[in-house]
Protein backbone atom coordinates (compact mmCIF):
# COMPACT_ATOMS: atom_id res chain seq x y z
CA UNK A 1 0.00 0.00 0.00
CA UNK A 2 1.59 3.30 -1.06
CA UNK A 3 1.84 6.21 1.92
CA UNK A 4 -0.83 8.03 0.04
CA UNK A 5 -3.60 5.41 0.37
CA UNK A 6 -2.27 4.50 3.61
CA UNK A 7 -2.73 8.47 4.80
CA UNK A 8 -6.04 8.75 3.56
CA UNK A 9 -7.19 5.06 4.96
CA UNK A 10 -5.48 6.62 8.48
CA UNK A 11 -8.11 9.73 8.19
CA UNK A 12 -10.95 7.78 7.15
CA UNK A 13 -10.90 5.33 10.19
CA UNK A 14 -10.24 8.37 12.61
CA UNK A 15 -13.87 9.65 11.09
CA UNK A 16 -15.50 6.74 11.65
CA UNK A 17 -14.16 6.51 15.42
CA UNK A 18 -15.10 10.33 16.57
CA UNK A 19 -18.70 9.87 14.81
CA UNK A 20 -19.18 6.87 17.00
CA UNK A 21 -18.26 8.75 20.35
CA UNK A 22 -21.38 10.49 20.04
CA UNK A 23 -20.04 13.48 21.64
CA UNK A 24 -22.19 16.77 21.25
CA UNK A 25 -21.18 20.30 20.16
CA UNK A 26 -20.95 23.52 20.94
CA UNK A 27 -20.37 26.60 18.17
CA UNK A 28 -17.05 27.34 20.49
CA UNK A 29 -15.77 24.18 19.06
CA UNK A 30 -16.13 22.24 22.73
CA UNK A 31 -17.67 19.39 23.17
CA UNK A 32 -18.51 16.91 25.73
CA UNK A 33 -19.35 13.15 25.42
CA UNK A 34 -22.56 11.47 25.50
CA UNK A 35 -21.78 8.03 25.37
CA UNK A 36 -22.88 4.59 26.16
CA UNK A 37 -26.78 2.95 25.31
CA UNK A 38 -28.57 4.86 27.80
CA UNK A 39 -27.14 8.65 26.80
CA UNK A 40 -28.01 7.62 22.99
CA UNK A 41 -31.66 6.61 23.70
CA UNK A 42 -32.59 9.40 25.64
CA UNK A 43 -30.72 11.44 23.10
CA UNK A 44 -32.99 10.00 20.31
CA UNK A 45 -36.37 9.78 22.10
CA UNK A 46 -36.82 12.40 25.01
CA UNK A 47 -34.83 15.13 23.65
CA UNK A 48 -35.87 14.96 19.76
CA UNK A 49 -39.40 14.60 20.83
CA UNK A 50 -39.36 17.73 22.66
CA UNK A 51 -37.31 20.26 20.48
CA UNK A 52 -39.74 22.97 20.76
CA UNK A 53 -39.09 25.84 18.88
CA UNK A 54 -35.55 25.16 18.30
CA UNK A 55 -33.79 24.00 14.70
CA UNK A 56 -30.94 22.07 13.81
CA UNK A 57 -29.41 25.48 12.79
CA UNK A 58 -29.11 26.53 16.50
CA UNK A 59 -25.83 28.88 17.68
CA UNK A 60 -26.11 27.38 21.41
CA UNK A 61 -26.95 23.26 21.43
CA UNK A 62 -26.71 23.08 25.25
CA UNK A 63 -27.71 19.99 27.56
CA UNK A 64 -29.52 19.86 30.79
CA UNK A 65 -29.47 17.04 33.23
CA UNK A 66 -32.15 15.74 36.33
CA UNK A 67 -32.29 12.69 38.31
CA UNK A 68 -35.55 12.29 38.08
CA UNK A 69 -37.78 9.34 35.31
CA UNK A 70 -39.84 11.38 32.23
CA UNK A 71 -42.97 11.09 34.78
CA UNK A 72 -42.40 13.36 37.35
CA UNK A 73 -42.70 17.07 38.01
CA UNK A 74 -39.22 17.51 37.53
CA UNK A 75 -38.92 16.46 34.41
CA UNK A 76 -41.84 18.86 33.41
CA UNK A 77 -40.22 21.66 34.74
CA UNK A 78 -37.52 20.71 32.25
CA UNK A 79 -39.22 20.21 29.39
CA UNK A 80 -41.48 23.49 30.19
CA UNK A 81 -37.87 25.60 30.66
CA UNK A 82 -36.14 24.13 27.28
CA UNK A 83 -39.62 25.26 25.57
CA UNK A 84 -39.69 28.65 26.63
CA UNK A 85 -36.14 29.31 26.22
CA UNK A 86 -36.23 27.68 22.83
CA UNK A 87 -39.46 30.16 21.90
CA UNK A 88 -37.91 33.23 23.32
CA UNK A 89 -34.67 32.57 21.16
CA UNK A 90 -36.81 31.91 18.11
CA UNK A 91 -34.54 28.51 17.91
CA UNK A 92 -31.30 30.11 18.18
CA UNK A 93 -30.66 28.43 21.09
CA UNK A 94 -31.60 24.33 21.53
CA UNK A 95 -31.90 22.37 25.18
CA UNK A 96 -31.24 18.82 25.23
CA UNK A 97 -32.94 17.15 28.52
CA UNK A 98 -31.16 14.37 29.69
CA UNK A 99 -33.61 13.18 32.45
CA UNK A 100 -33.00 9.90 35.29
CA UNK A 101 -29.43 10.12 36.16
CA UNK A 102 -27.96 9.42 32.48
CA UNK A 103 -25.61 12.57 33.20
CA UNK A 104 -25.71 11.26 37.02
CA UNK A 105 -27.03 12.24 40.71
CA UNK A 106 -27.70 15.94 41.64
CA UNK A 107 -24.48 16.22 43.36
CA UNK A 108 -22.54 15.12 39.79
CA UNK A 109 -25.00 17.46 38.14
CA UNK A 110 -23.46 20.37 40.73
CA UNK A 111 -19.87 19.67 39.87
CA UNK A 112 -20.31 19.08 36.18
CA UNK A 113 -21.78 22.57 36.26
CA UNK A 114 -19.40 24.18 38.07
CA UNK A 115 -16.68 23.25 35.82
CA UNK A 116 -18.61 23.80 32.84
CA UNK A 117 -18.87 21.01 31.04
CA UNK A 118 -23.00 20.81 31.94
CA UNK A 119 -24.95 23.97 30.75
CA UNK A 120 -28.16 23.02 33.07
CA UNK A 121 -29.79 21.08 36.19
CA UNK A 122 -32.63 21.05 37.64
CA UNK A 123 -31.77 20.30 41.01
CA UNK A 124 -33.20 19.11 44.44
CA UNK A 125 -32.50 21.68 47.26
CA UNK A 126 -30.59 19.40 49.79
CA UNK A 127 -27.90 18.51 48.02
CA UNK A 128 -27.27 22.02 46.61
CA UNK A 129 -26.02 22.73 50.53
CA UNK A 130 -22.64 20.91 50.35
CA UNK A 131 -21.71 23.55 47.54
CA UNK A 132 -23.55 26.37 49.17
CA UNK A 133 -24.08 25.67 52.62
CA UNK A 134 -26.78 29.10 53.63
CA UNK A 135 -28.84 27.66 50.91
CA UNK A 136 -30.33 25.10 53.14
CA UNK A 137 -32.16 27.71 55.28
CA UNK A 138 -35.37 27.21 53.42
CA UNK A 139 -34.96 23.82 54.30
CA UNK A 140 -35.52 24.67 58.35
CA UNK A 141 -38.25 22.97 59.92
CA UNK A 142 -41.98 25.06 60.20
CA UNK A 143 -40.36 27.79 58.19
CA UNK A 144 -43.48 28.66 55.46
CA UNK A 145 -46.65 28.28 56.84
CA UNK A 146 -48.47 28.06 53.93
CA UNK A 147 -48.37 28.08 49.86
CA UNK A 148 -49.14 31.91 50.17
CA UNK A 149 -46.06 32.59 52.31
CA UNK A 150 -43.89 30.02 49.84
CA UNK A 151 -45.45 32.02 46.71
CA UNK A 152 -44.54 35.15 48.78
CA UNK A 153 -41.33 34.03 48.95
CA UNK A 154 -41.11 33.83 45.84
CA UNK A 155 -42.39 36.58 44.14
CA UNK A 156 -40.20 38.77 46.47
CA UNK A 157 -36.57 40.37 46.40
CA UNK A 158 -35.65 37.69 48.93
CA UNK A 159 -36.10 35.25 46.34
CA UNK A 160 -33.34 37.12 44.37
CA UNK A 161 -30.92 37.27 47.34
CA UNK A 162 -31.06 33.64 48.30
CA UNK A 163 -30.17 33.05 44.49
CA UNK A 164 -27.09 34.49 44.93
CA UNK A 165 -26.06 32.35 47.91
CA UNK A 166 -24.47 29.82 44.69
CA UNK A 167 -22.70 32.66 42.92
CA UNK A 168 -19.15 32.19 44.84
CA UNK A 169 -19.79 28.15 44.09
CA UNK A 170 -19.66 28.72 40.25
CA UNK A 171 -23.05 27.77 39.83
CA UNK A 172 -25.68 30.02 38.80
CA UNK A 173 -29.30 29.60 40.49
CA UNK A 174 -32.17 30.96 37.92
CA UNK A 175 -35.60 29.73 39.19
CA UNK A 176 -37.39 27.92 41.74
CA UNK A 177 -40.09 25.46 41.61
CA UNK A 178 -42.22 24.99 44.74
CA UNK A 179 -42.97 21.23 45.27
CA UNK A 180 -45.28 21.05 48.52
CA UNK A 181 -44.69 20.17 52.26
CA UNK A 182 -43.80 16.99 53.33
CA UNK A 183 -45.93 14.85 55.41
CA UNK A 184 -44.82 11.84 57.63
CA UNK A 185 -46.51 8.07 56.42
CA UNK A 186 -46.46 5.24 58.69
CA UNK A 187 -48.22 1.89 59.21
CA UNK A 188 -48.72 2.07 62.91
CA UNK A 189 -51.72 4.64 63.19
CA UNK A 190 -52.55 8.49 62.42
CA UNK A 191 -50.17 11.19 63.88
CA UNK A 192 -52.56 13.41 66.00
CA UNK A 193 -50.04 15.31 68.57
CA UNK A 194 -46.28 15.35 68.51
CA UNK A 195 -45.98 13.20 70.79
CA UNK A 196 -46.75 10.37 68.63
CA UNK A 197 -43.87 11.08 66.64
CA UNK A 198 -41.47 10.33 70.07
CA UNK A 199 -39.95 7.02 69.67
CA UNK A 200 -40.50 6.79 65.97
CA UNK A 201 -37.99 5.81 63.36
CA UNK A 202 -38.16 7.95 60.15
CA UNK A 203 -36.30 7.98 56.77
CA UNK A 204 -35.11 11.38 55.99
CA UNK A 205 -33.76 13.43 53.34
CA UNK A 206 -29.91 12.98 54.08
CA UNK A 207 -29.36 16.74 55.63
CA UNK A 208 -28.20 17.79 58.86
CA UNK A 209 -31.03 20.10 59.16
CA UNK A 210 -33.62 17.30 58.47
CA UNK A 211 -31.87 14.81 61.09
CA UNK A 212 -32.12 17.96 63.69
CA UNK A 213 -35.56 18.82 63.35
CA UNK A 214 -36.62 15.41 63.60
CA UNK A 215 -34.56 14.60 66.65
CA UNK A 216 -35.91 17.47 68.53
CA UNK A 217 -39.39 15.92 68.23
CA UNK A 218 -37.79 12.99 69.76
CA UNK A 219 -37.61 10.66 66.68
CA UNK A 220 -35.12 8.41 65.43
CA UNK A 221 -33.96 9.76 62.27
CA UNK A 222 -32.89 7.79 59.47
CA UNK A 223 -31.10 9.23 56.12
CA UNK A 224 -31.08 6.93 53.46
CA UNK A 225 -31.63 6.80 49.21
CA UNK A 226 -34.79 5.63 48.88
CA UNK A 227 -34.22 2.58 47.28
CA UNK A 228 -32.64 1.49 50.69
CA UNK A 229 -35.11 3.45 52.30
CA UNK A 230 -38.46 1.77 50.64
CA UNK A 231 -37.09 -1.99 51.81
CA UNK A 232 -36.82 -0.83 55.10
CA UNK A 233 -40.37 0.07 54.70
CA UNK A 234 -40.95 -2.95 53.65
CA UNK A 235 -39.54 -4.50 55.95
CA UNK A 236 -40.57 -2.74 59.08
CA UNK A 237 -37.05 -2.15 59.79
CA UNK A 238 -38.10 1.50 60.14
CA UNK A 239 -41.69 2.90 61.40
CA UNK A 240 -41.75 6.02 59.10
CA UNK A 241 -40.85 8.42 55.98
CA UNK A 242 -41.66 11.94 54.99
CA UNK A 243 -42.38 13.31 51.62
CA UNK A 244 -44.52 15.13 49.58
CA UNK A 245 -48.10 13.81 48.25
CA UNK A 246 -46.77 13.29 44.87
CA UNK A 247 -44.01 11.19 45.60
CA UNK A 248 -45.56 9.22 48.05
CA UNK A 249 -48.23 8.25 45.15
CA UNK A 250 -45.72 7.66 42.39
CA UNK A 251 -43.31 5.91 44.76
CA UNK A 252 -46.14 3.24 45.95
CA UNK A 253 -45.87 3.91 49.39
CA UNK A 254 -49.63 2.95 50.11
CA UNK A 255 -47.88 -0.60 49.45
CA UNK A 256 -45.91 -0.58 52.24
CA UNK A 257 -47.53 1.95 54.91
CA UNK A 258 -51.15 2.98 56.05
CA UNK A 259 -51.20 6.65 57.29
CA UNK A 260 -50.31 9.87 55.31
CA UNK A 261 -50.45 12.69 58.42
CA UNK A 262 -50.55 15.85 56.97
CA UNK A 263 -47.48 17.31 59.20
CA UNK A 264 -45.98 19.35 56.76
CA UNK A 265 -42.59 20.03 58.89
CA UNK A 266 -40.93 20.80 56.00
CA UNK A 267 -40.71 22.27 53.08
CA UNK A 268 -39.62 21.20 49.49
CA UNK A 269 -37.82 23.07 46.77
CA UNK A 270 -36.35 21.90 43.22
CA UNK A 271 -34.04 24.78 41.06
CA UNK A 272 -33.05 25.17 37.58
CA UNK A 273 -29.29 26.08 38.20
CA UNK A 274 -26.64 26.67 35.28
CA UNK A 275 -22.72 26.80 34.94
CA UNK A 276 -21.77 30.22 35.81
CA UNK A 277 -18.66 29.57 33.62
CA UNK A 278 -20.78 29.22 30.43
CA UNK A 279 -23.41 31.10 31.54
CA UNK A 280 -21.00 34.18 31.70
CA UNK A 281 -20.09 33.52 28.08
CA UNK A 282 -22.97 34.13 26.46
CA UNK A 283 -24.05 37.23 25.08
CA UNK A 284 -26.81 39.35 26.97
CA UNK A 285 -30.02 38.27 25.45
CA UNK A 286 -29.13 34.77 25.50
CA UNK A 287 -28.98 35.52 29.04
CA UNK A 288 -31.75 37.57 29.43
CA UNK A 289 -34.08 34.92 27.75
CA UNK A 290 -32.53 32.16 30.17
CA UNK A 291 -32.77 34.08 33.22
CA UNK A 292 -36.66 34.87 32.25
CA UNK A 293 -37.37 31.22 30.98
CA UNK A 294 -36.05 30.10 34.34
CA UNK A 295 -38.06 32.46 36.07
CA UNK A 296 -41.85 31.80 34.38
CA UNK A 297 -40.96 28.16 34.13
CA UNK A 298 -40.87 27.90 38.19
CA UNK A 299 -43.88 30.16 38.78
CA UNK A 300 -45.89 27.88 36.31
CA UNK A 301 -44.88 24.87 38.06
CA UNK A 302 -45.52 26.45 41.56
CA UNK A 303 -48.55 27.10 40.56
CA UNK A 304 -49.63 23.47 39.25
CA UNK A 305 -48.04 21.81 41.77
CA UNK A 306 -50.21 23.10 44.59
CA UNK A 307 -53.33 22.51 42.82
CA UNK A 308 -52.16 18.75 42.15
CA UNK A 309 -51.45 18.40 46.01
CA UNK A 310 -55.61 18.10 46.74
CA UNK A 311 -55.86 15.34 43.67
CA UNK A 312 -52.49 13.04 45.08
CA UNK A 313 -54.37 13.19 48.52
CA UNK A 314 -57.47 11.69 46.59
CA UNK A 315 -55.45 9.36 44.59
CA UNK A 316 -53.84 8.06 47.57
CA UNK A 317 -57.26 7.50 48.93
CA UNK A 318 -58.06 5.67 46.61
CA UNK A 319 -55.10 3.40 47.20
CA UNK A 320 -56.60 2.82 50.76
CA UNK A 321 -54.40 5.01 52.75
CA UNK A 322 -56.26 6.98 55.58
CA UNK A 323 -55.28 10.91 55.50
CA UNK A 324 -55.73 12.95 58.78
CA UNK A 325 -55.25 16.68 59.31
CA UNK A 326 -52.26 17.84 62.09
CA UNK A 327 -52.50 21.18 64.35
CA UNK A 328 -49.05 22.71 62.58
CA UNK A 329 -49.13 25.12 65.74
CA UNK A 330 -48.40 22.31 67.99
CA UNK A 331 -45.17 22.64 66.51
CA UNK A 332 -44.94 26.18 67.88
CA UNK A 333 -41.18 26.23 70.28
CA UNK A 334 -40.62 22.86 69.25
CA UNK A 335 -37.33 23.39 67.06
CA UNK A 336 -35.06 26.17 68.93
CA UNK A 337 -31.69 24.30 68.93
CA UNK A 338 -32.41 23.54 65.12
CA UNK A 339 -32.67 27.22 64.79
CA UNK A 340 -29.91 28.00 67.25
CA UNK A 341 -27.65 25.61 65.60
CA UNK A 342 -28.27 27.49 62.17
CA UNK A 343 -28.01 31.08 63.78
CA UNK A 344 -24.54 30.50 65.00
CA UNK A 345 -23.11 29.39 61.86
CA UNK A 346 -24.92 31.45 59.27
CA UNK A 347 -26.47 33.67 60.93
CA UNK A 348 -30.52 35.07 61.02
CA UNK A 349 -30.42 38.13 58.53
CA UNK A 350 -31.86 35.96 55.55
CA UNK A 351 -34.01 33.61 57.88
CA UNK A 352 -35.33 36.68 59.49
CA UNK A 353 -36.53 38.03 55.62
CA UNK A 354 -38.05 34.43 55.11
CA UNK A 355 -40.39 34.56 58.22
CA UNK A 356 -41.28 38.18 57.80
CA UNK A 357 -42.98 37.62 54.25
CA UNK A 358 -46.56 38.36 54.79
Amino acid sequence: MSKKMLFAFLVIMSLMVLTACGGYSKDDGSTASAEGEADTAVNDSATSAETGNATGNATYKLRLGHQSPEATNIHEYAVLFKNLLEEKTDGEVQVDIFPFRQLGTDRELLEAMQFGTLDFGVINGPPISGFAPETAVVDLPFLFRNWTHVKGFLDSDVRDDYLELTESANLKNMGIMARGFRHITNSKKPLETTEDVKGMTIRVIESPVYVNAYKELGASPQSMNWGDAYTALEQKAIDAQENTMDIIHDENVAEVQDYVSKTGINFVFSFIMASKMEFDKWPEHIQEAVLEAAYEAGQEMTELNEHNESEFEEKLKAKGMEINDFDRNQFEGKFEKTYEAWNKVHGDNLLKKIQEIQ
